[in-house]
C-alpha cells in the first residue's frame, strides 16, 4: 500500500484521492506518473497495493480509505474488467459517491478505452463481463450499473497519439481545484460585513497576473480575523492552494519561526520532507522551492513581528503569479522601517496594499449589541435609550459590543445603569479595560477556570479539564455556562474551547500583573522558555500552580519542583523523572506526559490527588516500572493512553478504582485488555477505536455497572462480543462499526438504557437476534452496509426508535410489516438495498412521526395507498427506482420529492389531478405543500398547482425540452440543472422565473450537449449564479452570449458567472445590457472569432481587456458606463466598420483609429477624453443602426 501524503498524514486524516486501476495495466506507466505528480502538487493519495486483495470481498483498510476520500479516479484500461478487484471498488466508489449528497466525486479516464466501452455498448468489457456473470451472477449486475453510472460521467479520454503529460496535468489541476474549497468556521449572523469584503475582494483582483500582499491592520477586537475569514472563503476556490494560518504572535512566541514555516508549507508539500525543517534558513529555502511555481493564497492571522513575514513570505518572487499573500495585524508598523513603507521593509514585492478596518457604523453596533443582550436586532422600547448610551460610550469595537451586551443580557435595570457608570469612567474605551469589568463581576472559581483555559486549554476538549476543576470545587459547568454567556468564550461544535485573542490576552495579562518580572512568582506559567527557567534555576515558589515546559528530553530532579508544593497542573512532552521525589508532587491533579519513555527511574512518585493522566504516544508497555507508581492515583479518573503501539496488553488497573475514562484509541498492537478492567466500577467509557489486533473483550467486561459508552475498534480480525456484554444496565451506546464481528450474542436485548446501536460496516453480521426487540430505549439504530437477509419481527417492539439506517443491505428482499409498530420513527433510510423488491407494507402507513423515508435505488415495485397517512412525512426520495410504475396520493405535508426514472406514473384523483395531455403518458398529482422538488430525465409536464411554499427544484438528465409552468412559484428560490440535453435556455427558464423576486440561486452543473446561444435576461434578485468550471468548458461551442437587465445582489460572484469566456473560442457576439454589478470580463481578448460586442449601461464596469487581438471585430458598442477609464487596442481592430462610445464620463484615453475604415463611428458625451468633442460620422447611411438603440442591442 502507498499513500502520497500532504498536510495531514497521521491517522483518521482524509485522502483527497483514491486511484481505481488495473495494476498489470497500468501501474508502472500512466498510473505511477498520475500517482507521483499529484503527490508532488501535495495532494493526499491513496493507491492501494495488490497485498490487500485478499479473500473475495474487499478489506476493512480499503473499505475505509473509499470512504475517507472526496475524489475518486477509475483509471479504465482495456482489461479493466478482468480485476474483480477494480470493478469491487468501482461499485463501492458510486455507492459512497451517490449517498455523499455531493461531498463526494468521481473523475474518470478513458486510457485506450472510449465511454462507449464502459457504459457497456460495446462488446470490449461485454464479453468478460459475460463470463464473469456464470461464477459471480450475484456481484456482476452491481458492477455492470456501476460501469454505466461512471462511463457517463464526463473525464478525460487519453488517445494512443495523445501527451500523456498535458492529461496528467490537466487532471491534477482540475483536482486541486476540486479540492480547494476550504472554508473557515465563522461566527453566524454578521454585522455590517459585505461592504468591507466587497472592498477587500477589489483590491486583492485575483483575476490579475503578478503577486500581491494585502495587510489588513486594526485595533484588536475590531474583527480582522472574522472579515479575513470570510474573504478567504470566498476566494480559497479560485487558487491552485491556500492555507491559513491562525494566530502567528502566539504560535511564534509558544513554538518559534521553523513551526510556523512547517505549517505554512503542510497544504502543500508531503508530510515527510516537512517534517526534516529543522532550521529557519531551511525552511525559507523550502518555501521558495515548492512555492514558486503555485498560484496560491496565504493568510497570516495576528502578526506582530517582521520577522515572521521576513522568514515566511518576504519576497513576491517566493510565489507563483496570481498569488495573494493576506496579513492581518494590530500593527502597520511591522511592514515598515523607521516609520515608513520602504524597500527595506520586511516585504519585497511592487504591489503592497494596505487596507484599515475601521470601527463599525453606529446602527450596525447598535444591531450587534442588541443581538446579544436581548437576542434580537432591536431593544424592547424601554431600553432603546440605554442601548444607544452603552454603545455610544463603549464604542463601535465588535469584541467590547459582543462581551458587554452578553454580560447586561438579562439584567435589571439598575444593573445597566451601574455597568454604565463603570464603563463611563475608561473614556479611552480600551477593549481590555471593558473586558475587565466583565471579568470583575466573575466569583473566584469562575475566574479561575477563566484563567486556566485562557493559558492551557484554548482549542483542546472540555471534557478532561472538567474532572481537574470537579476536584479543586471550581464548580465547572456551572463556572463554563457563565463564561458563555457573558461572550468571554464559546464551546464548538467539536467540544473544543474557543476564545477570542483579546480574551485569552485578557487572562494572562491578569496572570503576568501577579509579578511582572519573576515569573516563578506568578500562578501560571504557559510560556515554555520561562517554565524551563523555573525548573533550571529552581526558582519555583508555592505561588506556582501549573507549569507548561513543551520541549521534548527535559530532565526533571526533585530538587527542581520542591518549592512547588501547590503544583496541581503540569505538561510535558518525553520528560525524564531521576531521583526519589518523595511525594513532592502529591497535589497533581493533572499529568500531561506525552511522549514518555519506557525507562522509568523515579521513586516515591506518588500521585495521590492526580485526576487525570495523558501518556499518549508513550513507548510504555504492560511491563513499564512506573505502572507501580501509577496505581497508588486511586482519585484517577481519565486515563489516555492513546496511540501507544508498544502496549500489546493493558497493565492490571484493578487499584485505580476511580477511574471513568480509559482512552486506548489508535493502540493498534493492543491484542488483550486485562481481566482486571472488571475491578473499574466506575468507568463510564472505554475507547478502543484503532485497536485493529484486539479480537475480544473479556468476559469481566460484563461487570462495569457504570459504563455508558464502548466505542469498538474496526478490527483486521474476526472480533467477538461476550454474552456478559448483556449485564451492562447503564450502557447508552454501543459502536462496533467496522468490525469483523460475526454475531450479536443473544444477551444484548439486556442493555435496558442503550440508546444507540451502530453496526455500519459490520460486513459479516447476517442476522439479528430476535432479543434485539427488548431494547426499549434504542433511539437509533444503524444496520448499513450489513449482510443481513432480513430484520427480526421482534424490531417493531423497538417503541422509543426514531431512526432506522439500513441502506445497502446486501440481502434485504423485503421490510416486515412490524415495522409499522415503531410508533416514534422518525427516519427511516433503505436506500441502496438493491435486492428490496416487491411492495413496502400497508403498515407503514401507521408511521405518524415518520419525517424522511428513502427508498432511492431499490427495486420496490409498489407503494402503499397508507402513505398518504404520513402526516409528517417532509422527505420523500424514490430516485431511481425503476421497478416502480405508480404512485398513490401523497401526503400534504411533503416539502421534498425526488424521483428520477423514466416510467413513473402519478394517481388518478379527481379533486388534486392535473388531467393528462393525449400526447403524453403521465399522470400528475398536484403537491400543495412541496417546497422542494427533484424531476427524472423524461418528465414534461409539472403539476400546474403546486403550493407557493416551493422553494427549491431540481431538474436533471433532462433529454427533452419541457413544457412547464413557473408562474405560480412566487416563493422560489434555487434552481438546479444537471446533465442536461436541452437545446435553448429560454424554455428552462420562462420569464417569470427569471423575473421572479424571490429566486436567489440557480446552479447550471452539466449540460450534455454543446450549446450554440446563452440568453439570460431581466434576473431582478439573483444573488448566485453558480456555472461549474464543467460548465464552463462544455462551453466551448457557445456562439451567441446575451446578458440584459441582469441585476445581481451584492453577494453575486461574477467570476462564477460565464463571464469567464477565455473558453469561449468561437464566440461570436457578446451583448450585455443592464448587468449595473458587471465590473469586468475576463478572456476576452482571447477571442479571435469575436464579430459583435456591446456593453451598456453596465454601471460598475471599470476596466476592459485590451481588444487588440480582437481582429474579427465588426461593431463595437460601449455606452452608460461612468466608471469605465480606458478602451485599449481599438487601433489594431482591423475589421471594425461601426463604433459607438457613448457616455462615459470617466474614460480617459482612446486610440487613435483614423488608419481604420470606418463605416460609422459615434463618440459623444465622454466628458474627460482629450481632443474629442461628441461627434458622429457616417460613411454609409443606408445603415439603419447609425444611432445607438439600447432596446435593440443589434
Amino acid at each position: 500500500m502507498e499513500r502520497g501524503t500532504s498536510s495531514r498524514a497521521s491517522s483518521g486524516s482524509l485522502y483527497g484521492v483514491f486511484l481505481n486501476f488495473r495494476g498489470v495495466d497500468t501501474r508502472h506507466g500512466f498510473t505511477d506518473f498520475l500517482y507521483h505528480g499529484m503527490v508532488g502538487a501535495g495532494i493526499l493519495v491513496f493507491r492501494d497495493s495488490e497485498s490487500l486483495h485478499v479473500g473475495e470481498e474487499i478489506g476493512a483498510e480499503l473499505l475505509q480509505a473509499i470512504e475517507n476520500s472526496k475524489i475518486y479516479i477509475p483509471i479504465f484500461s482495456a482489461n479493466y474488467v478482468s480485476s474483480c478487484w477494480c470493478l469491487r471498488e468501482l461499485a463501492y466508489m458510486v455507492k459512497c459517491t451517490l449517498k455523499s449528497n455531493g461531498n463526494k466525486e468521481i473523475l474518470p479516464i478513458f486510457l485506450d478505452v472510449e465511454p462507449v466501452d464502459v457504459k457497456l455498448k460495446t462488446n470490449l468489457y461485454k464479453q468478460t463481463l459475460s463470463k464473469l456473470q456464470q461464477t459471480l451472477c450475484s456481484e456482476v449486475e452491481s458492477w455492470q450499473k456501476a460501469l454505466i453510472v461512471v462511463g457517463k460521467i464526463k473525464g478525460w479520454n487519453l488517445k494512443k497519439d495523445e501527451s500523456q503529460v498535458d492529461l496528467i496535468q490537466s487532471v491534477i489541476e482540475a483536482v486541486l481545484v476540486k479540492l480547494n474549497v476550504k472554508y473557515k468556521n465563522v461566527i453566524e449572523h454578521l454585522v455590517g460585513v459585505d461592504d468591507r469584503v466587497e472592498a477587500i475582494i477589489k483590491m486583492l483582483d485575483v483575476e490579475s497576473d503578478g503577486v500581491k500582499f494585502l495587510t489588513i491592520h486594526g485595533m484588536g477586537g475590531v474583527g480582522k480575523t472574522t472579515l479575513t475569514k470570510v474573504v478567504f472563503n470566498q476566494l480559497s476556490s479560485r487558487f491552485q492552494g491556500c492555507n491559513f494560518l491562525s494566530d502567528v504572535r502566539e504560535s511564534s512566541e509558544q513554538h518559534g519561526l521553523v513551526h510556523l514555516q512547517k505549517q505554512l508549507l503542510s497544504k502543500f508539500l508531503d508530510r515527510r520532507y516537512v517534517d526534516q525543517i529543522s532550521e529557519v534558513d531551511h525552511g525559507i529555502d523550502m518555501i521558495k522551492r515548492v512555492l514558486y511555481n503555485k498560484k496560491i493564497l496565504i493568510v497570516l492571522d495576528d502578526v506582530d513581528e517582521n520577522k515572521q513575514l521576513k522568514n515566511l513570505v518576504e519576497k513576491g518572487k517566493w510565489f507563483g503569479s496570481g498569488s495573494r499573500i493576506i496579513i492581518t495585524t494590530r500593527y502597520k508598523s511591522v511592514l515598515m522601517i523607521d516609520g515608513e513603507a520602504t524597500s527595506e521593509g520586511p516585504i519585497k514585492c511592487a504591489n503592497v496594499l494596505t487596507y484599515e478596518v475601521q470601527e463599525m457604523e453606529f446602527c450596525h453596533a447598535l444591531e450587534l449589541f442588541n443581538r446579544h443582550a436581548f437576542r434580537r436586532d432591536s431593544p424592547p422600547d424601554d431600553y432603546v435609550y440605554l442601548s444607544k448610551k452603552v454603545v455610544s460610550t463603549l464604542g463601535k469595537l465588535p469584541l467590547a459590543l459582543e462581551v458587554t451586551g452578553s454580560s447586561l443580557s438579562g439584567r435589571s435595570k439598575e444593573f445597566w445603569l451601574d455597568t454604565l457608570k463603570k464603563l463611563e469612567k475608561a473614556p479611552s474605551i480600551e477593549v481590555q479595560k471593558t473586558l475587565m469589568i466583565t471579568y470583575e463581576r466573575l466569583d473566584d472559581a469562575q475566574r479561575q477556570v477563566f484563567l486556566d483555559i485562557s493559558c492551557f486549554f484554548i482549542n483542546e476538549d472540555k471534557t478532561y479539564p472538567c474532572y481537574m476543576w470537579e476536584d479543586c470545587e471550581y464548580h465547572p459547568y456551572n463556572a463554563i455556562e457563565i463564561l458563555c454567556l457573558m461572550s468571554l468564550m464559546k464551546i464548538k461544535d467539536d467540544n473544543t474551547f474557543w476564545m477570542h485573542d483579546q480574551v485569552r490576552d485578557l487572562g494572562r495579562a491578569i496572570i503576568r500583573e501577579e509579578n511582572f518580572k519573576e515569573p516563578h512568582k506568578r500562578s501560571q506559567v504557559w510560556n515554555h522558555q520561562e517554565a524551563l527557567s523555573i525548573l533550571e534555576q529552581k526558582k519555583g515558589s508555592k505561588k506556582v500552580e501549573a507549569l507548561s515546559l513543551g520541549s521534548r528530553g527535559v530532565i526533571i530532579m526533585p530538587s527542581e519542583v520542591a518549592n512547588l508544593r501547590h503544583l496541581r497542573f503540569l505538561e510535558g512532552n518525553e520528560m525524564f523523572l531521576v531521583g526519589d521525589f518523595n511525594n513532592l508532587l502529591s497535589n497533581l491533579r493533572w499529568l500531561s506526559w506525552r511522549w514518555c519513555p519506557f525507562e522509568f527511574v523515579a521513586t516515591n512518585f506518588h500521585l495521590v490527588n492526580l485526576i487525570v493522566l495523558d501518556l499518549s504516544h508513550s513507548y510504555v508497555s504492560e511491563k513499564w516500572i512506573g505502572w507501580n507508581q501509577i496505581r497508588v492515583a486511586s482519585k484517577l479518573k481519565v486515563l489516555d493512553l492513546s496511540n501507544c503501539n508498544d502496549l500489546m496488553r493493558t497493565p492490571d488497573l484493578s487499584m485505580l478504582v476511580s477511574l471513568e475514562r480509559l482512552i486506548l484509541e489508535g493502540c493498534r498492537n493492543l491484542i488483550e485488555i486485562d481481566h482486571s478492567i472488571g475491578k473499574l466500577k466506575l468507568l463510564t467509557t472505554l475507547n478502543l477505536n484503532g485497536c485493529h489486533a484486539l479480537k475480544r473483550l473479556p468476559y469481566e467486561i460484563g461487570c462495569l455497572d457504570a459504563l455508558t459508552e464502548i466505542l469498538m475498534p474496526s478490527s483486521l480480525y474476526a472480533f467477538k462480543l461476550p454474552e456478559t456484554i448483556g449485564n451492562l444496565k447503564s450502557l447508552l451506546t454501543l459502536d462496533v462499526s467496522h468490525s469483523w464481528i460475526r454475531v450479536l450474542p443473544n444477551s444484548i436485548g439486556g442493555l435496558m438504557k442503550l440508546r444507540r446501536l451502530n453496526l455500519f460496516k459490520c460486513l459479516k453480521i447476517k442476522k439479528l437476534p430476535d432479543s434485539v426487540g427488548k431494547l426499549q430505549s434504542l433511539v437509533e439504530l444503524d444496520l448499513s452496509s450489513t449482510s443481513l437477509g432480513h430484520l427480526p419481527d421482534s424490531i417493531g417492539n423497538l417503541k422509543q426508535l426514531t431512526v432506522l439506517r439500513m441502506s445497502h443491505i446486501i440481502g434485504i428482499t423485503k421490510l416486515p410489516r412490524a415495522i409499522g409498530l415503531m410508533e416514534k420513527l422518525e427516519e427511516l433510510e433503505a436506500s441502496g438495498c438493491y435486492r428490496l423488491t416487491g411492495e413496502i407494507p400497508e403498515e407503514i402507513g401507521r408511521l405518524s412521526c415518520l419525517r424522511i423515508l428513502d427508498l432511492s435505488f431499490t427495486r420496490i415495485s409498489r407503494l402503499p395507498t397508507t402513505v398518504c397517512c404520513l402526516s409528517n412525512l417532509q422527505t420523500l426520495n424514490l430516485e431511481s427506482c425503476s421497478k416502480l410504475n405508480e404512485l398513490p396520493q401523497l401526503p400534504p405535508s411533503l416539502s421534498c420529492l425526488r424521483w428520477a426514472f423514466d416510467t413513473l406514473k402519478f394517481c388518478k384523483n379527481r379533486t388534486y389531478m392535473l388531467e393528462r395531455d393525449s400526447a403524453y403518458h403521465s399522470s400528475i398529482v398536484p403537491l400543495y405543500e412541496v417546497e422542494e422538488l427533484a424531476s427524472g430525465k423524461t418528465q414534461r409536464f409539472l403539476p400546474w398547482h403546486l403550493s407557493s411554499s416551493l422553494r427549491e427544484f431540481e431538474v436533471g438528465n433532462l433529454s427533452i425540452t419541457p413544457r412547464w409552468d413557473y408562474s405560480h412559484l412566487s416563493n422560489l428560490s434555487t434552481l438546479r440543472l444537471q446533465s442536461c440535453s436541452i437545446e435553448n435556455f429560454l424554455d428552462v427558464l420562462p420569464e417569470e422565473v427569471k423575473r421572479s423576486i424571490l429566486l436567489e440561486q440557480v446552479k447550471i452543473m452539466q449540460l450534455e450537449k454543446e450549446q450554440r446561444e446563452l440568453v439570460l435576461s431581466e434576473m431582478k434578485r439573483w444573488s448566485v449564479l453558480k456555472m461549474s468550471r464543467s460548465f464552463l468548458l462544455q462551453m466551448k461551442r457557445l456562439r451567441h452570449l446575451e446578458m440584459r437587465m441582469c441585476k445581481f445582489s451584492s453577494r453575486a460572484k461574477f467570476s462564477s458567472i460565464a463571464l469567464r469566456l477565455s473558453h469561449m473560442k468561437i464566440l461570436e457576439e457578446v451583448n450585455l445590457f443592464g448587468c449595473s454589478l458587471l465590473v469586468e470580463i475576463w478572456g476576452l481578448e482571447e477571442l479571435g472569432s469575436l464579430c459583435f460586442l456591446s456593453i451598456v449601461d453596465c454601471s460598475s464596469m471599470e476596466r476592459m481587456s485590451n481588444l487588440s487581438k480582437l481582429r474579427k471585430l465588426r461593431k463595437l458598442r460601449v455606452g452608460e458606463g461612468p466608471k469605465l477609464r480606458r478602451v485599449e487596442g481599438l487601433n489594431h481592430l482591423e475589421s471594425l466598420q461601426k463604433l459607438w462610445i457613448h457616455n462615459c464620463c470617466s474614460l480617459e484615453s482612446l486610440a487613435d483609429t483614423s488608419n481604420l475604415h470606418l463605416e460609422c463611428s459615434t463618440i459623444e458625451h465622454c466628458e474627460r477624453l482629450p481632443n474629442h468633442n461628441s461627434y458622429c460620422r457616417c460613411h454609409d447611411n443606408r445603415d439603419s443602426d447609425t444611432k445607438p438603440d439600447h432596446a435593440k442591442y443589434f
